[in-house]
């Protein structure tokens, strides 16, 4: 008859446990809790703080729920993600992460809204050995594409899957203007509307963004085709009235950090990287060294490289908004063991040419 007490008290001690692992943070890394992460987690701040801390950031990104209950529920998740990047920050890293317009969500609800799985490319284009490491080359210890006036400012993608149109446009404007001399912001739109061998805000493959522009003559301005952050009909009257060309396009020959580098030396790269992380979409500032993705989901422009402290680093723009990152960059680790780069970096770089 002993034995029943003792059952039940076994029951009890693993129904605690399954509950203890139940109320684990939404959105956390496994890979980043740490003991003294733990620790940190048991002496933190109260329901109240947190609150007026949700109520601030609620007046400063716009946010409205339509019910209490939802309201809630992203109550919920914002104190986990504080509570994480908090945990982060009182720990010794190379980058820091911060409350953002993304904080009432989950990874998986980031991942669906803001970044797509890069379909296969339609094109047929062959790899390229334009940008090939040579014994010969004398690269620049650093490279900023802004300041040489070939970046256009921080666009916002909004929950339109379609980083691709960004990604591509972002590398035809540097290109033009390291060509002609003058910035022109293009049209992510047009691509989004027009370009019927990409899925617009589904997703899409920079390369075949690239085709497009080259058959259709050109790529008219954002002023002219305004972006709207939802798949639209193709404005013909504007579709052949284009404003900027380019000749051709290639993929690097290899996934290597060094042979990103001679390319970004000489124009700014469309790349694609793999994430899916709190620390990424939490990002602040530093120098990204934290957990990525295994699926390259979202489409950006390495924009330039340098050195911190002995820290080599990308220069990253995504479409995020300026709100997002330094102003909505990320300074990726780079010279890491994997060939591939941080975060896969290396894997679909791609670049614009263009000769006059």
């Amino acid at each position: 008859m002993k034995l029943l007490p003792m059952a039940i008290f076994l029951l009890f001690a693993l129904f605690v446990v399954s509950s203890a692992m139940d109320m684990s943070i939404i959105g956390y890394d496994a890979t980043h809790m740490t003991t003294s992460d733990a620790s940190y987690s048991s002496n933190w701040r109260t329901d109240d703080e947190v609150n007026a801390m949700y109520e601030s950031w609620l007046v400063k990104h716009s946010k409205f729920y339509n019910t209490l209950a939802e309201k809630e529920k992203r109550f919920q998740i914002f104190k986990d993600n504080l509570r994480f990047i908090e945990a982060h920050n009182s720990g010794d890293h190379s980058y820091k992460l911060g409350l953002n317009k993304f904080s009432d969500l989950t990874i998986e609800e980031h991942r669906l809204r803001y970044t797509r799985a890069i379909p296969k490319s339609k094109s047929k284009k062959l790899k390229s050995d334009r940008y090939s490491p040579l014994s010969a080359d004398v690269l620049p210890d650093s490279v900023d594409w802004r300041a040489k006036g070939a970046v256009a400012p921080v666009k916002t993608q909004g929950k339109c899957g379609a980083s691709w149109a960004f990604s591509a446009i972002g590398a035809v404007e540097g290109i033009n203007q390291i060509v002609t001399g003058d910035l022109i912001t293009l049209s992510e739109q047009q691509l989004i509307d027009c370009d019927t061998s990409n899925y617009g805000c589904d997703g899409g493959f920079v390369t075949d963004a690239f085709d497009f522009i080259i058959k259709n003559g050109g790529i008219q301005s954002d002023k002219d085709y305004p972006y709207t952050a939802k798949d639209g009909k193709c404005d013909t009257s504007k579709k052949n009235t284009t404003l900027v060309t380019i000749d051709d396009y290639e993929y690097l020959l290899e996934e290597s950090e060094l042979a990103l580098q001679k390319a970004v030396a000489n124009q700014p790269i469309s790349a694609g990287i793999a994430i899916n992380s709190t620390d990424f979409m939490s990002y602040s500032s530093g120098i990204f060294s934290g957990v990525c993705g295994d699926l390259v989901n979202h489409g950006v422009v390495v924009v330039g490289y340098g050195s911190e402290n002995g820290k080599d680093y990308w220069i990253v723009r995504s479409s995020w908004g300026t709100e997002w990152g330094e102003e909505g960059y990320i300074r990726l680790e780079r010279n890491i063991k994997q060939e591939t780069g941080k975060c896969g970096i290396t894997i679909l770089a791609s670049y614009p040419i263009k000769k006059s």
